[in-house]
């Protein structure tokens, strides 16, 4: 009898014979080359089609990125250097930033994409000043000209219009100088929170400061009347900060509100700023936009919210883009003028050369909704007796090239047009011959503010 063969007795006795299958080690090698096989079958079709598809791609790239990719090899290969990768497309990628992108477009590392993140979203690291490193004259100087709050130097009490002369280790060991490169090499020997010395001078009278440099969260909305003043580290009111930073020369009826940039949280601190205002019951608003360099296009929308006056509907248009081939339309969330301001309320705003992009932008829907007039403007003069804004009418849109690595490419997409005149001030901003009141710079404290305020309220 076969082994593949069992013995069984059927229920009448009578033997027959069952055919069983092959023992299971059998069926296994039987299964397994087949397997085996089709795993190389398989394998040399996606072989095949991957030659193919390298070729395709090989060849629907033009001549000049192909010849690019030969250099590289031929460099790789016979180069009597080593060049790695990050050198090769390292000297491209600056090629491409610095001589054939406009100034406001760029690739970004993966590194450097991550920081523009961080640095839009308000986190800081540093003492948090803003230094002019040279003077009128050309002279070498660290003139402060404006402390970040919620910083290491506001915290230290330093104030806009110092100069920073010197700085050491301790009060025994200052090292003299008006040279911003010699201070930042001082800085990198120190880390973060590392306590050092920099000594002050302000209005002819000196003093010494110990500070460290720490990460931060900046704010960028400011709020003053002149019997109370915040500034706000998030939307929250409950975590509003409180000084004693008044302004007396508002009127009760009036508030002052600064703000610094489009960016990190100015979108819901300016909404709180504004709660404050209108529980205070002010009818009147001092907006300063000087120095604010733009930022995120939402952030202006929600922001332009409060400054569309005659806009008619609950979601005004506040800028449009203009990308050539189309346009494309931004609203406002809300319409919320009258909640706030009535049609005998003065809103004037401060600008000056700094102040570029989403400001131009909201000065533009504020403008054409008539919130403001120009009159309504004051423009701070350069050095050279030029009061204007930056200038800057175009938009840039961020893609991601690698999901993987995250680096990206930064490019000016589109023209940015006010809402109902469609004008772009784009290379030439709101100027003094617009019909703007102008006053002249000073750093000193409040005294531009002052100046300002009282050309445009007095």
């Amino acid at each position: 009898m076969s082994e593949n063969q069992e013995n069984t007795t059927n229920k009448e006795g009578k033997k027959r014979i069952r055919r069983i299958p092959a023992p299971f080690e059998q069926i296994k090698k039987t299964k397994a080359w087949r397997l085996v096989a089709s795993i190389v079958a398989v394998i040399a079709i996606a072989a095949i089609s991957f030659s193919i598809g390298l070729c395709v791609s090989w060849f629907s790239l033009d001549s000049d990125m192909r010849t690019l990719i030969e250099v590289k090899k031929k460099i790789n290969k016979e180069y009597y250097q080593e060049i790695s990768n990050e050198q090769f497309y390292g000297t491209l990628f600056d090629a491409i930033n610095s001589e054939l992108l406009d100034d406001y477009s760029e690739y970004l590392s993966p590194e450097e994409l991550k920081a523009l993140t961080s640095d839009l979203d308000g986190n800081r690291a540093g003492l948090g000043v803003v230094i002019s490193t040279q003077s009128e004259s050309g002279e070498k100087q660290m003139l402060i000209t404006r402390v970040c709050g919620n910083s290491p130097a506001e915290t230290a009490g330093i104030t806009a219009g110092s100069y920073i002369i010197g700085f050491g280790a301790d009060e025994t060991n200052i090292t003299l100088s008006k040279d911003y490169d010699e201070f930042s090499r001082f800085l990198a020997d120190y880390e973060a929170g590392e306590k050092f010395i920099v000594r002050l001078q302000k209005n002819g009278v000196e003093q010494n400061v110990q500070i460290s440099r720490e990460e931060y969260v900046e704010n960028y909305v400011f709020y003053r009347t002149n019997k109370t003043a915040y500034s706000f580290t998030t939307g929250n009111f409950s975590e509003a900060i409180e000084s004693q930073n008044t302004l007396a020369c508002l009127d009760d009826d009036t508030a002052y509100i600064r703000l610094i940039q489009f960016t990190g949280n100015a979108g819901s601190a300016f909404t709180q700023a504004m709660h404050v205002f209108k529980e205070e019951g002010k009818t009147n608003l001092v907006l300063d936009l000087r120095g604010n360099g733009g930022g995120y296009l939402n952030t202006m929308q929600s922001i332009a919210s409060y400054f569309c006056k005659t806009a008619t509907g609950n979601r005004p248009v506040v800028a449009i883009a203009d990308y050539g081939e189309k346009k494309e339309s931004f609203r406002a969330p809300r319409n919320d003028y009258y909640n706030y301001f009535t049609d005998e309320s003065r809103i004037v705003v401060l600008a000056d050369g700094d102040s570029a992009s989403a400001s131009e932008c909201l000065l533009g829907a504020m403008l054409d909704y008539g919130a403001i007039t120009y009159a309504d403007i004051c423009l701070t003069e350069n050095a050279s007796g030029v009061a204007k804004t930056f200038g800057k009418g175009i938009m840039q849109s961020t893609y991601l090239l690698n999901l993987v690595d995250r680096d990206a490419i930064k490019l000016t997409t589109a023209r940015i047009l006010w809402p109902l005149s469609n004008h772009c001030i784009h290379d030439r901003g709101v100027l003094s011959t617009d019909g703007t009141k102008t006053v002249a710079r000073d750093y000193n404290g409040d005294n531009e503010l002052i100046a300002a305020i009282g050309k445009l309220l007095g």
